[in-house]
């Protein structure tokens, strides 16, 4: 990469060696009493030296070794090494395997050389290419292709080399983010310029491992790439690019030998680095073995492949896909081989290691795919579970196990914001600065009706996310690892029942509760019945209180089968029920089922996405708080007005300790202000969905999701008085898309929403009660619970009709809210007449 200045380096080593043997080492510091220090050039060499030549000295623990020397370069030639020496850091971080401790160096050398504007063009090679790498391999690929995008846009159009060397990147990004087509393109533009010999051959073979569907043009591709590396005496990367070619025809041909041959050269040439590509090749070999029936072959090789992980990195989880698989591929030949309990175990440690790396993808589209990957392995867990329970053997800890692993693979996308967004909330200036920005973009958008002027933009919004993606040092600071120990005790309160479920993809349906100290499951055979849910929904919750009126008995008849399949033993359980959803189970009002009676009559439902956030969400109690009342009644066509709006607002800021917040005073400062402060937020507006569009809370300025992700928020809890705020487009594994969603996603604790619009007149019944309930009780849960089982005491008959009250729902993880109550005005003249009256009294008497 660059020639090490080998005169000084002896010198180097030897002043900092023996600094650093002292008892008590005394390094060179950059200021002392605001004095500049200026730290000798010989420790910039030393660092750069071990960094290039010795990584078995720090890449078990890289920010101890970097710590330790307390570097701070302020020379240009100074910066220089130290640049150098992170990268040379990153690089052999990348090659022990080790590719989250490689992006964060990656990341932390990248934010040097922009914040001290160092111009060298070597960069680009040196850090964004490894970096763009790095991403892909982890899966985080639209955070990839924008910064390759970025990159290839400012390369001369005449550097063919240049462009050659990222067009690969970029194209490895667009096939890995499910784009083909556009790396088919991209590659086949790229290999008409006059470029290198080895980057026409490293092409080839990407463009094949794009046209694996096509069999014979891949094959033609990857016979191409042989040729041009057969050419050249190869070295280094080179070599490296050869074995992935030799890898690949192995793949195309259904043939061992040219992977075990990869593998040799491998070994030859890179005994100790290249571990990652080594594991790539061995489970190569694996999964052919696996395909030919050679289940115990196959078992070694997947053994291997983990081996050459854990010989680098010695550590448990890795976090890496290609170690994820290995694990997999190690379960699935021990399923094969009838070890059932073996086979749980790595499938329980694969879906470990798949939760902690794909906690570090930023992109949403990412995210979702992941999702999609990782509940095909819950289907073959939960497939091996069954056959276990089918054969009578002791279930709870299976159950345990089952429970854990499924929980660990829904609401990644949403436990990834929630750590995102505690990392904004201590961000320092210039990413704040950076998060109003794309806010006020995002503002900007609501707000125009210009498809052109909305277009330009969300360019401009993708050009800052880029940077913004990078600037927010997330690898630098994930630090969330669940534990399963921990998790269950949260799963042990016996005052409170858990229900979690695992819709399938032939839509049967996983259950698993917990009453009291056992565990139950259940399995919902029928295939049709997730289709009737939504029927039962789309019929009972829609546009109108019809249905119900119709026929009450039918309602109770599917109700009651429901209550059956999805609630078991719910004759025995506390009164306080929560519920881990899955598809189409969200937005089902279970208090609203029918069993001998409404179960709003004996329970208090809450939702989750996943009990995993109760190991995550901060439930703080606070006490005597106000309601901070943010509203809209009146709209622009074709929207109707809210008409109960006035009437709520004035109900509970008489009643309660409040800050109206109306249409006039809606400016992003005073949103900001009431979304940091420790209030109760009270949102009375409509909600406008869109299929197309991210939701929206239409205020006087409307708000969408994307623009309240970059809101700071640390109330208690939320209460969406508006239609449809708990409603939207629904996301694998994540529920739905809503309004609701976000304020989990923002850290809120609780958040009370609704899933369909209903009758103003209720609505505005059901929050004075609400509100009424919490300043007794406290518990949102509770207090929900409680509204609607007053309501329905005094109702109709028309409104018993669960049309009109079962729209409300709570989610979160419970926390206890004082409000605030506001002494009526009359009773304080009342009191301030008495005490002047006393007053006066007193006065005469003295005089007396």
């Amino acid at each position: 990469m660059r020639i090490n200045r080998s005169v000084y380096v002896v010198i180097g080593c030897f002043w900092v060696v023996t600094l650093l043997q002292c008892t008590s080492p005394v390094l060179p510091t950059v200021s002392t009493n605001n004095v500049s220090v200026v730290m000798p050039d010989s420790i910039f060499e030393y660092f750069e030296n071990i960094a290039d030549t010795a990584p078995e000295r720090y890449v078990h623990n890289p920010d101890s070794f970097l710590n330790s020397l307390q570097l701070h370069p302020q020379s240009v030639e100074q910066q220089e090494m130290y640049v150098y020496g992170l990268i040379f850091m990153a690089y052999a971080l990348k090659e022990y395997g080790d590719i989250y401790q490689s992006v964060r160096y990656y990341e932390r050398v990248l934010g040097f050389i922009q914040q001290h504007d160092m111009k060298d063009p070597a960069y680009l090679d040196y850090v964004i290419k490894p970096l763009a790498n790095n991403y892909i391999r982890i899966d985080d690929n639209r955070k990839a292709i924008s910064l390759l995008e970025k990159t290839i846009s400012e390369i001369p159009r005449d550097d063919y080399t240049s462009l050659s060397g990222f067009t690969g990147n970029l194209a490895n990004a667009y096939l890995f983010n499910g784009e083909p087509h556009k790396a088919e393109e991209l590659l086949l533009r790229t290999l008409a310029y006059p470029i290198p010999s080895l980057s026409k051959g490293l092409l080839y073979n990407t463009l094949s491992d794009v046209l694996k569907d096509d069999h014979e043009r891949s094959n033609r591709y990857n016979r191409l790439a042989l040729d041009e590396f057969s050419k050249h005496r190869l070295t280094g990367d080179t070599l490296v690019w050869y074995t992935s070619a030799l890898g690949l025809y192995a793949e195309l041909n259904n043939h061992i030998q040219p992977a075990r041959k990869a593998l040799s050269v491998l070994n030859q040439n890179f005994p100790n680095s290249q571990f990652r590509t080594k594991a790539k090749l061995q489970q190569v070999i694996a999964n052919l073995l696996y395909e030919k029936g050679d289940i115990q072959m196959a078992k070694k090789e997947f053994v291997q492949a983990i081996s050459l992980f854990t010989q680098a990195l010695n550590e448990t989880y890795i976090l890496d896909y290609t170690y994820t698989q290995a694990l997999v591929g190690l379960a699935r030949c021990h399923s094969r081989q009838d070890r059932i309990d073996s086979a749980l175990y790595y499938y329980q440690w694969a879906i470990e290691n798949d939760f902690r790396t794909q906690q570090l993808i930023t992109s949403k589209r990412n995210q979702i795919n992941n999702n999609i990957w990782n509940r095909g392995i819950i289907e073959e867990m939960t497939a091996l579970s069954e056959r276990l329970l089918e054969q009578g053997k002791p279930k709870q800890d299976l159950l345990e196990t089952l429970l854990w692993c499924i929980e660990l693979s829904k609401g990644r996308l949403l436990i990834n914001e929630i750590n995102r967004s505690d990392n904004w909330d201590k961000a320092n200036p210039e990413l704040k600065n950076a998060i109003q920005t794309i806010r006020n973009l995002y503002q900007k958008i609501s707000q125009s009706s210009d498809n052109v002027q909305r277009q330009a933009l969300q360019k401009q919004i993708d050009q800052m996310m880029i940077d913004f993606q990078l600037s927010e040092r997330y690898f630098e600071t994930y630090n969330y690892s669940p534990d399963k120990v921990i998790f269950l005790k949260h799963l042990h309160d016996e005052t409170k029942t858990y229900y979690s479920y695992f819709v399938h993809e032939d839509s049967t349906v996983t259950v698993i509760g917990r009453l009291g100290q056992q565990y139950v499951y259940h399995k919902v055979e029928d295939p049709a019945f997730i289709d009737r849910i939504g029927r039962f929904k789309e019929r009972y919750f829609g546009l109108s209180p019809h249905a119900y009126n119709q026929d009450p008995q039918h309602y109770r008849q599917q109700s009651r089968h429901i209550v059956h399949e999805l609630l078991p033993k719910v004759q025995f359980a506390e009164s306080d029920i929560c519920l881990s959803l899955d598809g189409e189970l969200y937005g089902l009002p279970f208090d609203a089922l029918y069993a001998n009676d409404f179960l709003v009559y004996t329970h208090n439902f809450a939702y989750l996405n996943s009990f995993i956030l109760y190991d995550l969400l901060d439930a703080p109690n606070v006490d005597k708080t106000d309601i901070s009342l943010l509203y809209r009644s009146t709209f622009p066509k074709p929207l109707p007005d809210l008409h109960f709006v006035q009437e709520e607002v004035n109900n509970l800021s008489r009643h309660f300790g409040s800050e109206r917040i109306g249409p006039e005073q809606q400016h992003d400062t005073a949103i900001v202000r009431q979304f940091s402060s420790a209030h109760v937020i009270h949102i009375a507006a409509h909600t406008v969905l869109d299929h197309e569009e991210n939701p929206i809370i239409y205020l006087q300025n409307p708000i969408s999701t994307a623009q309240l992700r970059f809101y700071h928020i640390y109330s208690p809890m939320v209460f969406l008085s508006a239609c449809n705020t708990g409603s939207g487009k629904a996301l694998p594994s994540e529920g739905m898309e809503s309004v609701q969603r976000v304020f989990l996603g923002k850290g809120v604790p609780s958040v009370i929403s609704t899933y369909w619009f209903a009758n103003d007149e209720t609505m505005l019944r059901l929050t004075s009660l609400f509100y009424e309930e919490l300043y007794r009780h406290k518990k949102p849960v509770m207090s929900l619970a409680n509204a609607k089982r007053i309501f329905l005491s005094k109702a109709s008959v028309e409104h018993q009709n669960p049309w009109y009250w079962a729209n409300i729902n709570y989610s979160g993880i419970g926390n206890e809210i004082g409000l605030k109550k506001k002494t009526d005005d009359s009773v304080l003249m009342w009191i301030g007449g008495i005490l002047c009256i006393l007053i006066f009294i007193g006065i005469k008497y003295r005089g007396v």
